[in-house]
């Protein structure tokens, strides 16, 4: 006899706060809702038994279809999505379904999400979703699914990206490891998938590239790069498969230029690095040695260009070490480097974290909405700035960072030698004819003089074969997105700052001494 059939939502909550990071302007521009979902959710559907008929709805794309009612329900947890995702389980409790909590927010907050839900899966779901939907069937759902060890992960069941409204996604993930050997202390990394790495067989990997509906990828591993062979062995096999992709690395990837000329064959044209703090105190202490082991930044960073491939800088502001003059130091290191992707952030302390359980103790969390933790408002006592201060000097820093004449600066040095020749990715006729009209709209059509020099510069660049034309227009637009993003912010400058003037106690250095007293 046939299984009974079930219904499963898998749900990804909208966001209140979003940050620049995330390209939402970008994936506007590409007449899309969101550059990139979540992994997690086409992972999960490809875990779930053929009797299952699965919706995946990512909120961010889509309004849920409230018009079905579930048998069980799914939900994905992020600090910036908590509360929607308690949301969410509320009401569908009320309907009688089952609502089962899952992701990083959720791991660490489970008597949190219990309140809410029926059930957290801790960590890694494969093996774990399976048994809970065994004992969901049966009527004996557990509230807590935990293992103690973690899979192999040698192979993977392919995404079902065929649940996911791909014409309103730009680029898809591909993870092809696990764990990490460093225990930064504002990092969850290993605490949810440990120390040890974990790789999956390179031809696995390359059927799941295959297989997906773009040919924007992004690796969503955290050092894709770590182990030097077995990244060279995956570049030989994507090399084939002519894709164009980014991924995140350590700074001593540039020590290895064989493993970077082949990763710029193999597609890759953006490296997310995270710098984190120009500070060597700072870095220290926050366990995050392994940036300061022999890698010069300048040298690296002339490499990794060398190669046509461009730099995401991350950077991380508020450790007990750091002062304001952080902002100016971040931004001069930039502008020397021609490092125009810049990913700044204040620091935060995830629940889960060393850091987290550190402030716990020390008395240093804000009582604050979890949805204010996406890098962009203060979220934590700082040691030796006041929230409002650190605030005000974040929002001045990204708004100078994105200025149109610092990005001008930047783009003369940085495309101005050549390197950046190497075609990416190939994109339909329609979305050349509508990037094309918005770049000659925004940049030749404007009363900026700063936007039309950037243009003319560009182009000039694109005619003489010294810079190759997708990766100028990317280059442009990428640009714009970050601006128009920030601007955004700017805007509503005056209701963040009052929340966060709400919340301030001044430097935390300042409170212990009042308290002390």
């Amino acid at each position: 006899m046939a299984p009974k059939r079930y219904t499963l939502f898998l749900l990804s909550p909208r966001q209140r706060f979003i940050n620049y990071p995330a390209h939402s302007e970008l994936a506007k521009m590409f007449g899309k809702l969101r550059f990139m979902v979540p992994l997690a959710l086409p992972t999960i559907a490809a875990l779930t038994p053929g009797h299952y008929d699965i919706h995946i709805y990512d909120e961010e794309i889509e309004e849920i279809q409230t018009h079905i009612k579930p048998d069980i329900v799914g939900i994905t947890t992020l600090a910036a999505t908590a509360n929607r995702a308690f949301e969410l389980g509320d009401r569908y409790r009320e309907l009688g379904v089952k609502v089962i909590y899952g992701g990083p927010y959720a791991s660490f907050q489970i008597e949190k999400a219990l309140k809410h839900g029926d059930a957290v899966v801790v960590g890694e779901a494969e093996e774990k979703w399976e048994q809970l939907l065994e004992d969901f069937e049966q009527g004996m759902l557990r509230q807590v699914y935990e293992t103690t060890t973690y899979i192999e992960y040698k192979t993977q069941k392919p995404p079902r990206w065929d649940l996911v409204n791909m014409k309103r996604i730009f680029q898809v993930a591909v993870q092809v490891s696990r764990g990490c050997p460093f225990n930064c202390d504002f990092c969850l990394v290993t605490k949810n998938f440990g120390r040890r790495m974990r790789y999956r067989e390179v031809d696995d990997v390359v059927a799941e590239i295959q297989a997906a509906p773009s040919k924007y990828i992004f690796f969503v591993d955290d050092n894709l790069t770590i182990n030097k062979r077995y990244a060279k062995e995956l570049m030989e096999a994507i090399k084939p498969l002519k894709i164009s992709w980014g991924c995140m690395c350590s700074i001593d990837v540039a020590n290895d230029e064989e493993l970077l000329q082949a990763m710029a064959e193999a597609g890759c044209f953006n490296i997310l690095i995270g710098f984190e703090s120009l500070n060597p105190d700072s870095l220290d202490a926050s366990n995050k040695y392994h940036n300061r082991r022999g890698t010069i930044y300048e040298e690296a960073i002339r490499k990794i260009h060398a190669y046509g491939i461009h730099i995401n800088a991350s950077f991380v502001v508020g450790f007990d070490n750091d002062n304001l003059d952080e902002f100016d130091r971040i931004f001069d290191f930039t502008l020397k480097h021609s490092l125009p992707n810049v990913n700044l952030h204040l620091l935060n302390a995830p629940p889960g974290s060393e850091l987290y359980k550190r402030y716990l103790d020390e008395g240093r969390l804000m009582h604050c909405d979890p949805e204010l933790g996406v890098g962009h408002f203060p979220t934590l006592h700082y040691m030796n700035m006041s929230q409002t201060e650190l605030f005000d000097k974040y929002m001045a820093t990204i708004e100078r960072l994105y200025s149109w004449d610092t990005i001008v600066m930047k783009a003369k040095n940085l495309f101005g030698h050549g390197n950046f020749t190497r075609s990416g990715g190939q994109i339909s006729a329609w979305l050349k004819v509508r990037l094309t009209w918005i770049t000659v709209k925004e940049f030749l059509f404007t009363a900026n003089p700063l936007k039309r020099e950037l243009f003319f510069f560009i182009i000039g660049l694109i005619r003489s074969n010294k810079l190759a034309i997708d990766k100028g227009m990317s280059f442009l637009l990428t640009m714009l997105g970050y601006h128009r993003h920030i601007q955004d912010h700017m805007r509503n400058m005056e209701n963040y700052r009052k929340m966060v003037m709400e919340q301030d106690k001044g430097p935390f250095k300042e409170l212990r001494i009042t308290n002390y007293e």
